[in-house]
């Protein structure tokens, strides 16, 4: 049985006292891991100090639940602290934190000294899956931590409510308002566990689209409302969970802005998508045009968005396949890709949202949204495999095998694929640009420029280290031809 190393360390422009109290909450764990893993509390006892025995269930795999027990020990406050593992999927796990403080603020470093059991067939999982996971966990973690301590700007005055503000595209809004100065009020059906990556000055509000329940309460006082509505997983619709774009996109648009003219909203800006039409031959944008023209009817002013395929740290799509390449030996797409595509990096879409909230020149606007280049799937893959430092080739595979393959892939507590979900990434999504950038003139970001603030090689095989910022960046990812993971 091998054992392996992973280091990180992270520059977080705070006083130690106030990043270690954060670090040292276990409660915060939640927050920074990756949703997709489903994490979820065990005990109730969470007093940080040495001896704590803390349990939890994740389900890291296909929605499986696997249950890990760690404890504390050299619990230093302001300077330490280490979880090993007392029972869990590795056969040995020690996490060492410890805090710097350096001019600035604090250093935040890790350091995991594991051992993946099965001995030979181990170290195999390790270099084939273990190794790639981890590295991804600690990239999400490090652009949540990005997110939690990002700076408010000088107050606005302007309180703005965000509906699918703790969603990839949604987030990228909040943080963005957060930026500017705005009061920002979160709304999600899970309340204040749907925090994540959120700073703590976000106001999260118990809200249900699907339900309506406490919208009405959870708007007033609101000065506008971006909808930026998303169910989890995805395009993979859930329908006996409610989880589908009709409940969702439409009935929950409609609920929200009904909701928003009883509660006195008086502007709206709605993220729509590329192709919604009433006569659209895919159920996704009838859906979507179900809830333009609930926006379109309002009375409030309004802006409408059709992004196109929106990229980041946080996406599932892109980022997917970037995953297929770091876990196989080979890149699987669901068609030749040859479809047509202008990818539009979060932050842009974020900004335009932004914008859209206070410009007199958004109002009553529909606006196309998409990246300056228009590219093949299978060169943007290319590109984002590139910048990454991945070599592996592109297997094209055709559509209706894919979409057999994909049924019982559906039924899995955590589905992985649906024969919806393939149409849904094999559409083309170009857009007309030339009305936005008349009314809203504004540089967009090209997919490699974009793609190199999160995707960046790593230096050697044992070091994931994400270091001190220069002025331009927050965080960043060491070795040859590394890049900032997200500039401001």
């Amino acid at each position: 049985m091998s054992t392996h190393r992973l280091s990180a360390s992270q520059f977080i422009a705070r006083p130690i006292e106030e990043v270690f109290d954060f670090f040292s909450r276990p409660e915060n764990l939640g927050r920074i891991t990756p949703a997709s893993m489903g994490f979820e509390f065990l005990t109730d006892d969470r007093e940080m100090r040495d001896g704590l025995v803390i349990r939890y269930r994740i389900h890291p795999l296909l929605g499986i639940p696997m249950t890990w027990t760690t404890r504390i020990t050299g619990y230093e406050p302001s300077f330490r602290f280490q979880d090993t593992q007392l029972s869990g999927p590795y056969a040995r796990w020690e996490h060492t934190h410890t805090f710097e403080a350096v001019p600035g603020g604090t250093l935040v470093h890790d350091d995991i000294v594991y051992a993946v059991p099965l001995g030979p067939l181990g170290d195999v999982a390790n270099r084939l899956v273990v190794r790639t996971e981890l590295e991804r966990i600690f990239r999400h973690r490090a652009e949540t931590i990005r997110t939690v301590f990002a700076p408010a700007g000088a107050p606005t005055g302007l309180t703005v409510a965000v509906a699918g503000g703790t969603g990839f595209v949604g987030g990228g809004i909040v943080t963005e308002l957060h930026r500017r100065g705005h009061a920002v009020r979160v709304l999600s059906h899970r309340g204040e566990g749907a925090r994540g990556g959120l700073p703590d000055a976000i106001d999260l509000r118990r809200a249900d689209v699907r339900s309506g329940e406490g919208l009405v309460e959870a708007l007033r006082g609101v000065d506008a409302l971006a909808i930026a509505l998303a169910f989890r997983n995805s395009p993979i619709e859930a329908p006996k969970k409610h989880q589908t774009f009709v409940e969702v996109d439409a009935e929950g648009t409609e609920r929200l802005i009904a909701a928003a003219q009883q509660a006195g909203v008086k502007r709206v800006v709605y993220l729509s998508g590329a192709g919604a039409g009433p006569d659209a031959k895919r159920h996704w944008f009838r859906a979507k045009w179900r809830a333009e023209e609930a926006v379109r009817g309002s009375g409030m002013t309004w802006t409408i968005i059709r992004p196109t395929w929106i990229f980041g740290p946080r996406d599932v799509s892109l980022n997917r396949f970037v995953g297929f390449a770091r876990r196989l030996f080979s890149v699987p797409m669901t068609n030749n890709g040859s479809q047509l595509l202008a990818p539009v990096f979060i932050d842009d879409a974020a900004s335009l949202a932004a914008d859209s909230l206070v410009a007199e020149g958004a109002a009553g606007q529909v606006f196309e949204l998409g990246g300056p280049e228009t590219l093949k799937m299978r060169e943007i893959i290319r590109t984002a495999l590139r910048v990454a430092g991945l070599r592996r080739p592109i297997v094209p595979g055709p559509t209706p095998l894919i979409k057999l393959i994909a049924i019982p892939l559906s039924w899995l507590p955590t589905p992985i694929l649906s024969p919806d979900a393939v149409d849904f990434i094999n559409q083309p999504a170009t857009v007309d640009l030339a009305p936005l950038l008349k009314r809203m003139p504004r540089r967009l970001t090209p997919l490699e420029e974009g793609l190199r603030t999160y995707l960046a090689p790593l230096s050697g095989d044992a070091s994931l280290d994400f270091d001190r910022p220069t002025p331009a960046t927050s965080t960043a990812l060491s070795g040859p031809g590394s890049a900032p993971l997200h500039p401001r």
